[in-house]
């Protein structure tokens, strides 16, 4: 049972990483030793998983594609036995956040979270919303609050509340301060380029404090949410076209989190 197991976390790494020299680092084993194991469950499966696409890439085949979420739900049941055999009645809750969302919506209906469910165990981080949405199909998140209208299927989708956008800072400048691609703020920025047809010097970053530190010193100018503007910096209010939604996902089959979930759209939505 242990081998198989073992064989099992070896598959989700190499199939998440397209990669063995990498797969083999992050699970401190040997690349021939990791090979190994995927071959004997290749073997024992009668199917092949992944392709060889020049020397460093793999491409998973629609095999690997249904064992993966295969994998991933019977290490989640493995565990939760084990729990449950060792008598830890606990249940962990790894909520994973968006920028806004995490800075400025979800440390306000936190404490009432935490006092409404205080057997749960969470965890809380902070990423952009396609990160997110990664974390919980990989199951290394429960759930996902984010920012941006991402494809999530099969994940289930919640609408939270509507946060406005505005264009903020030295309206002047011919600095633009943009957000990596993947964050929810991103296609905003762009749209608003585009509809303006504004030719401006942009200026990437991954960090909205970083962003709010230069509008305070006055220099450059975004569009970004309203509640995570300091206060004394200019800013413009827009169309409604840029008020954007806030989503919770999370996997349909989390039933020991259902009510968390339930409860964080009832505490967004008062």
């Amino acid at each position: 049972m242990t081998q198989l197991f073992d064989e099992l976390k070896v598959f989700i790494k190499v199939y998440e990483q397209r990669n063995f020299t990498k797969a083999a680092e992050l699970l401190f084993i040997s690349q021939p030793t990791l090979s190994t194991k995927i071959k004997q469950l290749e073997r024992q499966l009668a199917t092949t998983f992944f392709i060889r696409k020049g020397p460093k890439s793999l491409v998973p085949t629609d095999a690997a594609h249904t064992f993966y979420q295969y994998a991933l739900r019977t290490l989640d049941e493995y565990e939760h036995t084990l729990a449950q055999m060792h008598g830890t009645k606990r249940i962990r809750c790894h909520i994973g956040c968006s920028n806004t969302i995490a800075v400025h919506y979800f440390p306000k209906i936190f404490p009432q979270l935490v006092a409404k469910f205080p057997h749960i165990d969470f965890m809380l981080s902070l990423a952009n919303s396609a990160k997110v949405t990664e974390g919980v199909a990989q199951h290394q998140l429960d759930i996902g609050l984010i920012e941006k209208p991402l494809d999530t299927h099969p994940l289930q989708k919640i609408n939270l509340c509507n946060d406005e956008l505005v264009l903020a800072g030295d309206l002047a400048s011919p600095y633009w301060l943009m957000r990596e691609k993947q964050s929810g703020v991103h296609f905003f920025n762009e749209l608003y380029i585009s509809e303006q047809n504004i030719h401006a010097h942009l200026i990437d970053t991954n960090s909205n404090e970083i962003i709010t530190a230069l509008l305070q010193q006055g220099f450059g100018k975004t569009i970004l949410s309203h509640v995570s503007l300091p206060q004394g910096i200019p800013f413009k209010r827009l169309s409604t076209r840029y008020h954007r939604q806030l989503f919770l996902i999370n996997r349909a089959d989390q039933d020991d989190i259902n009510d968390v979930t339930a409860e964080i759209s009832t505490l967004f939505q008062q």
